[in-house]
């Protein structure tokens, strides 16, 4: 879990950690993914960058570039924030 990736490293050096140790599955969630440069794609299968570890990569579209650079690419899944955000204008 992460507030905001840029280049992604320390998630994926997490990501590492716990298939070292064990895990079977690794997933991350991020809420701003700014990913600069493109660099959302080291978490995809064909980087070859050790991103390819995440099981899935749940990012919202609060960065609407780059959640429009990442749908329907693997292991991204984007969450709308739009109906939470709505709800909370109608309090």
């Amino acid at each position: 879990v992460d507030d905001l990736v840029q280049s992604g490293g320390t998630l994926i050096e997490c990501q590492k950690l716990l298939s070292r140790l064990g895990a079977v599955k690794v997933s991350a969630y991020c809420t701003h993914g700014v990913f600069p440069g493109n660099s959302w794609k080291r978490f995809t299968a064909s980087s070859g960058a050790g991103g390819q570890g995440f099981h899935k990569f749940f990012l919202t579209d609060s960065c609407p570039q780059t959640a429009a650079a990442v749908e329907g690419t693997e292991p991204f899944e984007i969450l709308s924030l739009a109906r939470p955000i709505a709800e909370a204008l109608h309090m």
